[in-house]
């Protein structure tokens, strides 16, 4: 006879519950259903994007919701999120089809707004919208509450705009760059694994990230802690001290690039140029951790012939040149983040919804509170409202 019995179940240990945050907070901020506005988010459509959207039910409804293509264009990420929200939800696979939804959904939108008279707010990633609304409705934008932003790129793109309705943003919060420093630790997790796919290590090697903002300096610290030797490169003296500070190696302009096996861009610009690529030894990662497809010149790449040596990889052929022979430089996502790559993980849930939790602040004081156009930074206030209740959340777990 068996005497071997079923362990008595348990319960999960305190850290494996999750926090009801998000609804928390809309609660403590004591938002009610107003009558004034519409909404609109374009958004990465992951599952913390999900639950800011359930949080809101029944306070702010969006009348639709647009994935930004490089993330959310996928027919699964339709599938999935349209068996929850509906036909409001567009998942454009392309930069043209994105702009074409966007214009279409904007389009509705002024109607419906002018019909009802309400206004429009609208959340964004990125400032795509901010653009398209100065270039194409500039006829409308009395109908425009304001936007909301959660990028230094979205920010950057508005303010190179004679902006005619105030943005909203949490882009340079403390909170953010608490967020910021471990998506740049995520994607150095993210390019360890695939370098380990290819059945090489990183453990050794030497990676140069351009950028030493807040994403470059957490994707430095992620790789030393991989037992790399990342070296620093920012055109900005101060962001130069403070790595080499820290302990890394920095520069304001690039060293040996031909010593490096992996090169990262993270300076919300192009960084990775023509002429840096021409500098990269045979067999280099090439990788982004920009919120865009910017920081690489992937259209001097696609010059040269190419072949797809991983599903996030693929070698193009650099034809020799001078001294050089020719070179294989292989890109990581087409040129896209690097953490973006379906099933390379995210930063901690209860970390992403600290930023969330700064955008359900910013849109609850722009219905509430009268702003001029321009770009508006989250108040202290706001910032410590979500900081305080997720202490006392995390405090009881």
């Amino acid at each position: 006879m068996n005497t071997l019995q079923e362990p008595p179940f348990q319960t999960a240990p305190g850290f494996a519950r999750r926090a009801d945050y998000l609804p928390a907070l809309v609660q403590r901020l004591n938002l009610g259903r107003g009558d004034a506005h519409r909404y609109l988010l374009v958004a990465h459509l992951f599952d913390d994007t999900m639950r800011m959207i359930d949080a809101l039910s029944g306070v702010m409804e969006f009348d639709a919701v647009i994935g930004v293509p490089y993330s959310s264009g996928s027919e699964a990420t339709r599938l999935k999120w349209q068996a929850r929200y509906g036909d409001r939800v567009h998942c454009p696979k392309t930069e043209i089809e994105f702009r074409q939804v966007l214009t279409a959904v904007l389009e509705r939108s002024f109607r419906a707004c002018r019909s009802s008279g309400r206004k429009l707010v609208v959340q964004e990633v990125g400032g795509y919208v901010v653009e398209l609304l100065h270039e194409q409705f500039q006829d409308q934008l009395d109908l425009v509450e304001g936007v909301v932003e959660i990028t230094k790129q979205g920010v950057w793109r508005a303010a190179r705009t004679d902006l005619r309705f105030p943005v909203l943003h949490c882009a340079d919060s403390e909170l953010k760059r608490l967020e910021a420093t471990r998506c740049g630790e995520t994607i150095a997790r993210c390019l360890d694994g695939l370098m380990r796919d290819l059945g090489n290590s990183l453990a050794g090697r030497r990676a140069a990230v351009f950028g030493a903002g807040w994403i470059g300096f957490g994707v430095a610290q992620g790789l030393r802690r991989l037992d790399m030797i990342p070296a620093l490169i920012d055109v900005n003296p101060l962001k130069v001290a403070e790595a080499r500070l820290n302990g890394f190696d920095a520069g304001l302009t690039p060293g040996d690039l031909g010593r490096c096996d992996l090169v990262i861009g993270a300076a919300g610009a192009l960084s990775i140029t023509a002429d840096v690529l021409g500098q990269l030894r045979s067999g280099c990662l090439v990788a982004s951790a920009s919120s865009r497809r910017i920081e690489i010149d992937v259209g001097y790449l696609e010059t040269a012939p190419s072949h797809e040596i991983h599903p996030s990889i693929r070698a193009f052929q650099l034809p020799a040149s001078g001294t050089q022979d020719s070179r294989q430089i292989c890109l990581v996502n087409d040129g896209y983040p690097a953490n973006f790559i379906p099933g390379s993980g995210s930063v901690a849930d209860e970390i992403v919804e600290l930023i969330l939790g700064e955008l359900i602040v910013l849109m609850a004081d722009l219905t509430t509170s009268t702003y001029e156009p321009g770009i508006h930074r989250l108040e202290p206030e706001g910032e410590a409202t979500c900081t305080q209740l997720w202490i006392e959340q995390r405090d009881r777990m």
